[in-house]
C-alpha cells in the first residue's frame, strides 16, 4: 500500500515539474554599455502594448537589468541614462511569449 502511494506521489511530481518550470510568465533582460563599457544606473521603464503592464528597474554594477514574472505582451523598452542628457536614450519593440526569455541589450553612444 505504501509503494502504491509513494509511486503515485512520484509519477505527479514528475508531471508537475515541466508546469511549474514553464509557470507562464516572461522574461526581458539585457545589459546596457558605451562601446563595452557598462552603464550604470541607466533607468529602464517597460510597457505591455496589450496588457499596459509597466515597471522601471536601474541596471547594476555591470550595466546589467533584468525583468521577470512579465505576462506575454508586446513590450517597448526605454534606456535613459544617467545622468540625463549625457547620452542619446535607447529604445526597443519586443514581443515574449509565455514561458519564454529575451535579451534586449542597448549599445548607447554619448550625444
Amino acid at each position: 500500500m505504501f509503494r502504491k502511494v509513494f509511486l503515485s506521489f512520484a509519477m505527479l511530481l514528475i508531471l508537475a515539474t515541466p508546469a511549474m518550470a514553464k509557470d507562464g510568465t516572461a522574461t526581458i533582460y539585457g545589459a546596457v554599455n558605451d562601446h563595452g563599457a557598462p552603464l550604470v544606473g541607466t533607468l529602464i521603464t517597460i510597457i505591455g502594448e496589450a496588457t499596459y503592464h509597466s515597471a522601471s528597474t536601474t541596471t547594476n554594477e555591470r550595466g546589467v537589468y533584468s525583468f521577470q514574472l512579465l505576462p506575454a505582451d508586446e513590450y517597448i523598452l526605454r534606456a535613459i541614462p544617467q545622468p540625463v542628457g549625457v547620452y542619446k536614450d535607447g529604445a526597443a519593440n519586443v514581443y515574449v511569449g509565455k514561458g519564454n526569455e529575451k535579451e534586449v541589450n542597448f549599445n548607447l553612444k554619448k550625444k
